[in-house]
């Protein structure tokens, strides 16, 4: 009897960790904007406090769409740090390469704070069953 029971509850341990593996996410769209302005490149992340972080890259006019598992699908629910990446390369700007290095670093035209999670102190809150929407405006 025993030997049943033990191979039963390893199943139903495990059947039981990958039902949470499907996790909600709603709609975010937004607009970045640096010092006034609509950031016409770069991209934004949102990392939930658990689950798959969410990506997009910035239109022409500083909106976004997020990503998190297929196209457009948003990102997950509940709260969430927010990072922002604008760079030479993102610019179109072509970075000096006088080191001779082969991929050399590109500057940040964004203040650096906004580039990580730890520092950005962006924040925002994934709301089910509704269009949420997060506009940002970076200041130097």
């Amino acid at each position: 009897m025993r030997s049943i029971l033990i191979p039963m509850l390893l199943i139903g341990l495990v059947g039981g960790c990958s039902s949470g593996g499907s996790l909600e996410t709603a709609t975010v769209t937004g607009k970045v904007s640096y010092q006034g302005k609509p950031l016409p490149y770069g991209s934004i992340s949102f990392r939930p406090e658990a689950g798959s972080p969410a990506y997009a890259k910035l239109r022409e006019d500083g909106t976004y769409s997020l990503s998190t598992f297929g196209n457009g699908d948003g990102a997950v629910i509940g709260k969430h740090q927010v990072l922002i990446i604008a760079t030479e390369t993102d610019a179109g700007i072509a970075p000096a390469n006088d080191s001779g290095i082969e991929m050399p670093v590109t500057k940040s035209v964004i203040p650096r704070k906004y580039t990580s999670f730890s520092t950005s102190q962006l924040t925002a809150e994934v709301i089910s069953g509704k269009n949420n929407e997060f506009s940002f405006n970076l200041v130097d």
